[in-house]
């Protein structure tokens, strides 16, 4: 079963009531995962990236020839709503 925006908490069983409070947990998390990472410094800012990793980086890139958008990444790690 789907919860839906319009149906009333009172309408749910113990364990689709669960599955919202987790799903809500989960939602709050992710995001309060990427504000801090965020603010952040980058580790890496400054560094070079030494010429073998950059070979392999290209190679890898033309190995497949195509790069996904950000929209098509997050649809395979399930993150989208």
């Amino acid at each position: 079963m789907t919860i839906q925006d319009e149906m009333r908490l009172a309408d749910l069983t113990v364990g689709e009531f669960k599955s919202l409070i987790r799903a809500v947990v989960d939602e709050v998390v992710q995001q309060a995962v990427f504000q801090l990472e965020q603010q952040l410094p980058d580790p890496d800012e400054g560094l070079e990236i030494r010429p073998e990793i950059a070979a392999r980086l290209q190679e890898s890139l033309g190995q497949n020839g195509a790069l996904l958008s950000i929209d098509d990444v997050k649809r395979e790690l399930k993150l989208n709503g």
